[in-house]
């Protein structure tokens, strides 16, 4: 029964954009830092304004909200979602462009699921129908949601926001239907091929900015790095910009700068300092062993948190460091290349995966499941509250 309410719930809102072929794709994302406000964001054939109207049944017609930035065909209106663990209907229209009928629950008070995948961009069109089973309130992944955005037409194209629309395409109803948290992974900037590797930063093969990710995407804080916090399950997500490490200070640079000092560690040394919530989840796309980086000053900050999940190799894994912190990796491709092995890794399987974050704020527990594409389980591990 479940999974047919699903499958009919998904089918009515595919309906729901199909019938209206100027609305492309439809995506949720969440700009504010906690989730009283959800973005809805969508893409039209031709230019026009941004309007939304939701309320609590499908004439959608409690509330409207738009946006000041004019004609565009991609758009992004904020709305409050102050209520939780109710269902929220709502079209999108852009003058004569229109969705039908859309719908998404807010997250509960409790018992909040959260998706992550990682490297969708080389996975091509997985079979996510155990994940859609799991019913996650939150899909994040762990970078690299493209295989790139190099544009064959125009080298060094920063704004081809095409590859990412073409994802969101991929799964119409299910991004319509649940907030979508994305981070970066390298291939997600790559904007011209990787040859000539040389000393110097360039914008040749990488843009460290993210443009057409960020047009594309509203995310909270600056966007490229961001804190999310979920009251509701006691947790605060915090989203790094790190990949490709050693090609820092080259024209193969691809993220923002990791040392000591910089604006990013910087920022997060304070925000894993000051976090409020019992639980902390550390999202970036760089190999797990970055942890040794700046003398281990990153693994003193990632182990204030609960754990750590990364989106580096194909494979899933969870290594243990000496002080018990958790090193996670998830990648939803099939096993493509070398298994890049952490030394402390006691779960290590070159295997298509998926993991589940399901929190029990009342027992101040959250359980992390490493799980196959077809649902089974890898690895389960369940991890209390913090002190703070």
């Amino acid at each position: 029964m479940r999974k047919s309410c699903l499958t009919f719930c998904l089918g009515a809102i595919g309906m729901a954009l199909a019938s209206y072929g100027q609305v492309e794709a439809v995506w949720l994302t969440h700009r504010s830092p906690a989730p009283d406000k959800i973005v809805v964001n969508w893409k039209s054939a031709r230019p026009g304004p941004s309007r939304v109207c939701y309320g609590p049944d499908a004439t959608c017609a409690r509330v409207e909200a738009s946006s000041e930035e004019g004609s565009r065909v991609l758009h992004h209106v904020e709305i409050a979602t102050p209520q939780r663990g109710v269902t929220v209907f709502y079209r999108v229209e852009s003058g004569d462009q229109k969705s039908g009928p859309l719908s998404f629950r807010t997250c509960p008070e409790d018992g909040v699921r959260v998706a992550v995948v990682g490297d969708w961009g080389y996975s091509g069109r997985p079979d996510l129908t155990a994940l859609k089973a799991d019913k996650p309130h939150m899909l994040m992944t762990a970078g690299d949601n493209v295989a790139s955005i190099i544009n064959p037409l125009q080298a060094g194209d920063i704004h081809n926001t095409k590859p990412f629309i073409e994802l969101l395409k991929s799964e119409t109803a299910f991004f319509a239907s649940t907030p979508f948290m994305p981070i970066l992974g390298n291939h997600d900037k790559q904007v011209g091929p990787r040859k000539d590797k040389r000393p110097g930063v360039s914008a040749e093969v990488y843009d460290v900015s993210a443009t057409a990710y960020l047009d594309v995407f509203r995310l909270p804080d600056v966007g490229w790095r961001w804190a999310f916090a979920l009251p509701q399950a006691d947790v605060t997500f915090l989203a790094l910009d790190m990949q490709h490490l050693s090609d820092v200070g080259t024209t193969f640079q691809t993220c923002h700068d990791y040392h000591r000092g910089s604006e990013q560690f910087l920022w997060y040394d304070e925000q894993t300092r000051n976090a409020k919530t019992g639980f902390v989840v550390t999202l970036l796309n760089a190999d797990s062993r970055c942890r040794n980086l700046e003398k281990g000053a990153w693994h003193e900050m990632f182990s204030r948190g609960t754990v750590f999940i990364t989106g580096f190799g194909y494979y899933a894994e969870r290594a243990v460091e000496r002080n018990g912190f958790p090193y996670y990796n998830t990648c939803a491709a099939k096993p493509n290349g070398a298994v890049y092995r952490d030394p402390m890794a006691v779960v290590c399987e070159p295997s298509a995966n998926y993991m589940l974050l399901t929190f029990d704020r009342a027992a101040g527990k959250m359980t992390v499941d490493l799980k196959r594409l077809d649902g089974s389980v890898i690895d389960r591990q369940t991890y209390t509250r913090r002190a703070r």
